[in-house]
């Protein structure tokens, strides 16, 4: 690379229908990762990617696109929970990438 840097990757953190995990980044000439990623692509913890599947989970499980939340309570937990997720992935993924936490459908 020439001594130069590569621009900073950035991972975004959003659940959708018929993925195990909630992990986006697009690739670019340094970091060709594809669209869908794994918490085995940034070398996550085990703590954090168990608390990930378990957060996709319950999103998969309370949310429907048509009916909205099972419950407010759900809705309040999962809102927490996701909370919580993107600020430990900042931390572990620190060194090479930025968060976008997109907490749809809240």
């Amino acid at each position: 690379m020439d001594g130069v840097d590569p621009a900073r990757r950035v991972i975004r953190l959003f659940p959708e229908y018929g993925r195990d995990w909630p992990l986006w980044e697009n690739s670019t000439p340094a970091w060709d990762v594809g669209y869908t990623t794994t918490p085995d692509t940034y070398g996550l913890s085990d703590d954090l990617t168990r608390d990930m599947a378990e957060l996709n989970a319950s999103w998969d499980a309370n949310f429907d696109p048509f009916e909205g939340w099972k419950s407010d309570m759900a809705r309040e937990q999962w809102r927490k929970d996701g909370v919580d997720i993107a600020a430990r992935l900042r931390v572990e993924v620190a060194d090479f990438a930025d968060v976008n936490y997109e907490p749809w459908p809240l």
